[in-house]
């Protein structure tokens, strides 16, 4: 059975992927702000843009006139990425109020998300954050002046506790705090985290509690103490490559027809696994074995997350037959779910000519 959404998410999803009059789809060439969050290899991420109308003395005073967005998800994605643009546009917001606007704003606006679809209107929240400090930057406008601090900036440095999805210690503590989750359930209904392979469920109870019991006792709940004394700058780190295998870009979009179109310019990393030399010399029942295990490993749990899962017909050579099962079969994007997580990941872990076949 497919998820229960309200009429409202399901008329913004089928008005934005049918490309009607007024919705949000797309990218503006000449964007004041552009952010991006998520990642392909998760099966979610989104890039946000807007365009402002320039006030001639103080930028503080640009009116955010046009958002667009580009998306590869599911309904509650393309709902809420959606829900988002018309929120900033209604209320005729200018960057800095549109920070104001929350998952929880995206949420009542679609009236209602299945608990494990809130993640979709965080990861809107996200996005925006990121394009307002673009157009601040573009704008000169000094955010440290107006006590205003980019929340996720120092987040994707921290600890990192979910590996599946790539969240930080720190990421997981405000987002605790900002949604009152009380459940590992909850987080990964919100966050993803804790979704895929579950190593990290007790960790994220761990860190609940000591977030709960911070909240009741009225102590900040920040992840790490303030220095005692000024120290030295650090040096700045190096960019730790994502351990999906995929740079965490959101470059894709939806369009016209419902379809979901993938940037193949985005360029894979290093993972660890089976070598492509090695996949190559295999014998047929050996590579079998390795697209069994990279499906088990790293594509049946990310299914299952969402109450989903992927039986292998058969497997000839190159060609890997598949049929999507639970959620997954009536999701209405099965076909790009086959082709942007479940053949990508195959042909970036063992074979680039590795072709999912559905049935």
């Amino acid at each position: 059975m497919g998820w229960q959404y309200s009429e409202k998410t399901k008329q913004l999803f089928m008005d934005a992927v049918q490309g009607k009059t007024g919705t949000h789809v797309g990218e503006l060439p000449s964007a004041d702000g552009v952010g991006e969050h998520g990642s392909v290899a998760c099966g979610d991420a989104l890039k946000f843009s807007f365009r402002v109308e320039r006030d001639p003395v103080d930028p503080l005073k640009d009116r955010i006139v046009e958002a667009k967005f580009l998306t590869f998800g599911c309904t509650s994605a393309i709902a809420a990425s959606e829900a988002l643009c018309r929120i900033i546009e209604e209320r005729g917001l200018t960057p800095i109020e549109a920070l104001k606007v929350t998952n929880q704003d995206i949420v009542e606006y679609l009236e209602g998300l299945p608990t494990q679809k809130i993640h979709c209107s965080v990861m809107g929240a996200e996005a925006l954050e990121a394009a307002v400090f673009d157009w601040a930057s573009k704008r000169g406008v000094d955010m440290d002046a107006l006590g205003i601090k980019r929340l996720s900036s120092d987040e994707n440095e921290g600890r990192l506790v979910c590996k599946c999805f790539g969240i930080t210690e720190p990421y997981l503590r405000r987002k605790i705090r900002e949604l009152n989750l009380k459940t590992v359930d909850e987080v990964t209904g919100a966050l993803k985290a804790g979704g895929a392979c579950g190593t990290c469920r007790g960790e994220i109870q761990d860190i609940i509690n000591e977030v709960q019991n911070d909240m009741e006792e009225g102590r900040p709940t920040c992840s790490s103490p303030a220095p005692e004394a000024p120290i030295a700058p650090k040096p700045e780190p190096k960019p730790a490559a994502p351990s999906s295998g995929f740079v965490p870009l959101a470059t894709v979009s939806t369009a016209k027809d419902g379809t979901i179109v993938q940037n193949r310019a985005l360029t894979p990393v290093a993972a660890p696994g089976v070598s492509r030399e090695e996949f190559s010399n295999a014998s047929p029942y050996q590579k079998t074995k390795m697209i069994e295990k990279t499906i088990d490993d790293e594509i049946r749990p990310v299914l299952r997350r969402d109450g989903g899962d992927l039986e292998i017909v058969d497997i000839k050579d190159n060609l890997v037959y598949v049929q999507l099962v639970g959620s997954c079969e009536s999701c209405d994007s099965a076909s790009q779910t086959l082709e942007l997580l479940v053949e990508t990941v195959l042909q970036d872990r063992l074979d680039p000519s590795i072709k999912v076949i559905p049935l």
